[in-house]
């Protein structure tokens, strides 16, 4: 939207929203050079939650404000260049995606298509997801969060205006309510703090609420400027202020922080002071009134549509972080797509008499959008694209879902409780471990089928490894109830006689080291860290927790009589196995890695110090089989992802369905 109406139009808000976009994008394309430019998001919650109460006060100031109207030109802003962007990004998609890629594309579509994309990537998010570089929708979760906010606060807004409540005092209590919220799960619910509403709604009530103050009373604003504008410090200098705290947040904060939390109060504090101070300060008036910055802030919303996915897709077909070259390419034609987008649709569609009454049009073209896209994502992504066998079975190897034919057989399988997969009814070996466990158990199946017996798999729990009383936390904010996934899974394995062999696995290298492999893993991770349950956290190094850790429970399992194996974890690639691929639709490098694999060397170096302290402490139970899964992928020189066209993982360290069922030949059949 324009900042306000004609009348009391403010191009240096205009200006402000043009810093907001071009710092997400520099962080998006150059994260090393603008580690917290992300918190441009937040710049934009502010300033929409600013501009939309004040367009909804000076409606409710004439007589003739409608609520239908006021949605009608909410759809006639938003909706025009966000159905081009999604059914571009589809188009493209159709012919440069694998399957995989195609089919969670296609999700993405159609949950931005209902303003929902927040919801859904909350529930993608974890250790077991895809790189956020994978998904060229991923950004449309803050437009998400922004629609739902429009859904209930107009709505609120207008009932405290005719009921005649203190709307100040009203969505003060909201936002401390929100904010509160958000301080106390932050650490240890960061994916849920970051993409849901609840948590996100008090930085667009802080706009709404500036904008409440300054039109509850006008006299008493316009009286309490007069008094600032004698003081040059206090009119210039607050909005000074205020550019401090975003240039604080943009260079200091880092995406490894717990955020949003207390650190998002440094751009919203900043846009609060700048845009309270009015258009007549210096920098106001003098910087962000400029007429370059108010032209890109004019083209935000279609910029902040196009520049993500244009970079995604180029991270997609290059395998790998594109080029800077290739980055400033993407940059640039976004800013193409956007002028034209702006110019060709979006004002014609907002302004022209003869289109305002067309806003049904737009919702069903929104709908028939996302409805595309929910048929993509129900077609696995149309795998008939390709014909080639060789490209299909290539596609399925990326893809991990256990077969539908495997049921729940355990009572309190939850999100909560221990989970708990099983062949069959009755299993009297079980595995348990981290997703790695999940990974080899898809193997271990097909063998123990074969011979008509059962296997289960308890645990089997993203970053959990299968060690008693293990805490894990993530210094990026997320927090994993390892005690209840991992622990007492264990604990109910020791305790059933049914159960006489237990397979223990994970990513252990992980662990130890505190952070994933390899340059596809270092924007993904934050650092890990492992304490005992009671015990303060960084007391012990990772090693010595996860050393002391593994002796308790082997101990544990051993007193309870069971037969126990240890498996030392597969080679982590430290890159993404789709560069190994044979053939892609598009590519932007035309290049196929011709060695899919790392070398043995630099594998057996960097887990050394973790097998080490493994093996040290299983030559003291002899009594514990020991097999190593590296030795059916390694050989003399190299430790492959691939052979024969067949891709052995999924992603960078995980093995795929394919994968598992030849490592467990080649090793459980010897």
């Amino acid at each position: 939207m324009h900042a306000l109406s004609a009348k009391n139009y403010r191009p240096d808000i205009d200006g402000l929203r043009a810093l907001a976009v071009l710092s997400v994008i520099a962080f998006h394309a150059f994260p090393e050079w603008l580690a917290g430019g992300f918190i441009g998001v937040d710049i934009f919650f502010v300033i929409s939650g600013f501009l939309i109460a004040n367009l909804i006060l000076n409606g409710l100031n004439q007589t003739d404000f409608r609520l239908s109207a006021f949605y009608a030109s909410r759809v006639r802003r938003l909706f025009p260049a966000l159905i081009l962007v999604l059914l571009s990004c589809q188009a493209f998609g159709w012919f440069a995606l694998l399957s995989d890629e195609y089919t969670r594309l296609g999700k993405h579509v159609s949950a931005s298509g209902i303003f929902v994309a927040n919801w859904v990537l909350w529930g993608e998010s974890g250790y077991f997801d895809f790189a956020a570089e994978s998904k060229p929708l991923l950004h449309l979760w803050s437009l998400g969060i922004e629609a739902q906010y429009y859904v209930f606060w107009p709505v609120l807004l207008c009932w405290m205006v005719k009921h005649k409540f203190n709307a100040i005092w009203l969505t003060a209590i909201l936002l401390a309510c929100s904010l509160g919220l958000n301080l106390a799960l932050v650490e240890q619910f960061a994916s849920a703090t970051f993409f849901l509403p609840f948590t996100r709604m008090w930085e667009l009530l802080a706009g709404s609420l500036l904008a409440l103050f300054a039109q509850s009373n006008v006299t008493s604003i316009i009286r309490i400027r007069s008094q600032c504008n004698k003081y040059t410090l206090i009119k210039h200098g607050l909005p000074l202020l205020g550019m401090l705290l975003l240039f604080l947040g943009v260079f200091f904060i880092d995406r490894h922080q717990h955020f949003p939390g207390g650190l998002a109060l440094l751009p919203v504090m900043g846009t609060l002071l700048i845009m309270a101070a009015g258009s007549q300060s210096w920098l106001n008036q003098r910087v962000l009134s400029n007429p370059m910055l108010v032209g890109v802030g004019l083209i935000s919303y279609p910029l902040y549509l196009w520049h993500w996915p244009l970079l995604s897709f180029a991270n997609i077909l290059t395998q790998a972080q594109p080029s800077a070259h290739v980055r400033m390419a993407c940059i640039a034609i976004a800013l193409v797509l956007s002028v034209l987008t702006y110019y060709f649709l979006e004002r014609p569609v907002r302004f022209e008499k003869n289109l305002r009454s067309k806003s049904h049009v737009l919702i069903a073209l929104l709908l028939i959008t996302a409805s595309l896209g929910l048929i993509t994502y129900g077609a696995d992504g149309f795998k008939s694209r390709f014909s080639h066998q060789l490209i299909q079975a290539q596609t399925a190897d990326l893809v991990f879902d256990l077969p539908s034919s495997q049921d729940w057989y355990c009572a309190d399988a939850s999100n909560e409780g221990p989970r708990c997969l099983s062949s069959g009814p009755n299993p009297s070996t079980v595995v348990m471990g981290d997703s790695h466990a999940l990974t080899i158990y898809s193997g271990l199946v097909q063998r123990f089928k074969a011979k008509g017996q059962d296997i289960g798999l308890y645990g089997g729990s993203d970053g959990c490894p299968p060690l008693l009383d293990v805490v894990i936390q993530d210094l990026g904010g997320d927090t994993r109830n390892c005690l209840t996934k991992g622990s007492q899974a264990i604990r109910r394995v020791i305790n059933d006689p049914a159960v006489k062999d237990v397979i223990l696995t994970s990513r252990g290298p992980m662990y130890t080291t505190g952070a994933g492999f390899g340059e596809i893993e270092s924007a993904q991770f934050g650092t890990w860290v492992l304490y005992f349950d009671g015990e303060k956290q960084g007391l012990r190094s990772n090693e010595e927790v996860f050393m002391k850790g593994l002796a308790t429970t082997l101990d544990a399992l051993l007193a309870a009589h069971k037969q126990v194996t240890f498996l030392h974890d597969v080679p982590e690639l430290g890159f993404d196995i789709r560069s190994c691929f044979t053939f892609r639709p598009i590519s932007l490098t035309q290049q196929v890695m011709k060695t899919c694999a790392v070398r043995k060397s630099d594998f057996l170096n960097r887990t050394h110090s973790h097998r080490a302290g493994v093996n040290r402490i299983l030559s003291e139970r002899p009594e514990v089989k020991v097999i190593d899964l590296a030795q059916a992928l390694c050989d003399d020189e190299w430790c492959w992802g691939s052979k024969n066209d067949v891709l052995f993982y999924m992603d960078d360290d995980h093995l795929s369905h394919r994968g598992s069922a030849y490592v467990v030949k080649q090793l459980w059949d010897k």
